[in-house]
């Protein structure tokens, strides 16, 4: 097969082309797979921002795959909020650095100012 372009079925990975990024600086750039695996291995090329506001966590990632798999913007960028009771993980994901930097502080300051029920009060409203 030297010198003949592979099929998809020959070769499950190149499915996934052009779903994984890298972060250079704060931008995603695209990359392989194997060279997404070794930059994520690295919590530092994964955590944005982190805030704990009591027995909440809120925490903003940078996931590096395409959530969306090439329909639509990009979504690269993750916030999640930890230790809300009853096991509830809202998430919001975000295409850019500065659109999640901007949104991980929203919900920070919204904690801090208005507390646990104006974000529950949020996620109810997000889900009617």
């Amino acid at each position: 097969m030297d010198g003949q372009l592979k099929k998809p079925e020959d070769d499950p990975t190149a499915m996934l082309d052009g779903h994984f990024y890298k972060l250079v600086g704060k931008k995603p750039v695209p990359c392989p797979l194997a060279e997404w695996i070794a930059f994520m291995k690295s919590a530092t090329n994964r955590i944005i921002e982190q805030k704990q506001i009591g027995n909440l966590q809120v925490s903003t990632i940078f996931t590096g795959m395409d959530r969306h798999f090439g329909n639509g913007q990009k979504l690269l960028f993750e916030t999640t909020v930890f230790g809300i009771p009853g096991d509830l993980q809202p998430c919001w994901r975000s295409s850019t650095w500065n659109q999640a930097v901007k949104e991980h502080r929203r919900l920070v300051l919204l904690l801090e100012t208005k507390g646990i029920d104006a974000l529950l009060a949020e996620i109810k409203s997000s889900q009617a």
